[in-house]
């Protein structure tokens, strides 16, 4: 009897206890030859790619695997028979029976020498759902650092963390306008409260509207005082919360210099109290 058929009624004679095992784990296992070659395949394989395990067992593996991804696994497999004591994990996109492309995260370990196993032994399982989350969510940020990138107002995240006394306010990120408006950047900034980067007393009136923001918990604006030059002291913010699993992780506020405006403002309420009209103003100089 020559080798092939010798390994795989190996394969068909394992213990009941191993049958039943595999049978049960939610995990795709997997047991290939030294060429790649499929010599078993848990039941498993129905429910998460479609096929019967007789219609893989005898092909070898590749032939599944997207021509993508498979320098990739061939460089895996031949990394636990280089190093038997080494296990690999790869990500690949492997064929589903109805011709789609499932990815799936395989941890691959060398077994050539254990009596039950005789081969690679290959433990997998469905990832596509995660890998179509983290695509979107690069997405989201590559949309993100545009906007934040563009936008003309000035736009702050603070990191809402819970501490013994309470809520603690963190700078995490300013966008470039922010830092153009302000002369503070990030780096200087990340990590720490409002009161360490404005002084205790004006840090102490911007975290207080942090606070009244993560109360409510929805946005609000207002118009605030915070004196980085003399063209730029009042600010007009709208502050929103950042909502995870049920808790407020972050705030984020978008602020507009409107020292000028304010100022202008305040000029022609005084000229109206003295009862000077603008054209009034304007004849006599």
């Amino acid at each position: 009897m020559d080798d092939d058929t010798t390994h795989h009624e190996s394969n068909n004679h394992k213990p009941e206890w191993y049958r039943t095992l595999v049978k049960e784990v939610n995990d795709l296992v997997t047991v290939v030859d030294t060429d790649g070659t499929i010599t078993y395949v848990s039941p498993a394989i129905t429910r998460i790619l479609g096929y019967d395990p007789s219609e893989l067992v005898g092909h070898e593996g590749f032939e599944f695997v997207h021509p993508e991804d498979r320098e990739r696994n061939a460089d895996a497999l031949e990394g636990v028979l280089s190093n038997p004591s080494e296990s690999e994990t790869v990500e690949v996109r492997f064929r589903h029976a109805d011709g789609s492309w499932r990815w799936i995260e395989a941890t691959i370990q060398n077994r050539v020498d254990d009596d039950i196993i005789d081969g690679i032994l290959v433990s997998s399982r469905d990832i596509t759902e995660r890998k179509e989350y983290e695509r979107e969510a690069r997405e989201l940020a590559e949309e993100y650092e545009a906007v934040l990138n563009s936008v003309e107002d000035a736009i702050f995240l603070m990191n809402v963390r819970e501490d013994g006394d309470g809520v603690r306010f963190e700078f995490e990120r300013l966008s470039p306008s922010y830092e153009r408006q302000t002369g503070i950047t990030t780096e200087e900034v990340q990590g720490q409260t409002p009161q360490a980067v404005f002084g205790e007393e004006q840090g102490a009136e911007l975290a207080a509207n942090y606070h009244r923001c993560v109360k409510a918990g929805e946005p609000i604006s207002y118009q605030e005082e915070l004196r980085v030059s003399e063209e730029a002291r009042i600010w007009q913010t709208k502050l929103a919360p950042v909502v995870s699993n049920g808790e407020i992780t972050r705030l984020v506020g978008v602020t507009r210099n409107v020292t000028e405006r304010v100022e202008r403002e305040r000029q022609l309420r005084q000229q109206n109290e003295c009862g000077f009209s603008p054209e009034l103003l304007a004849l006599s100089t």
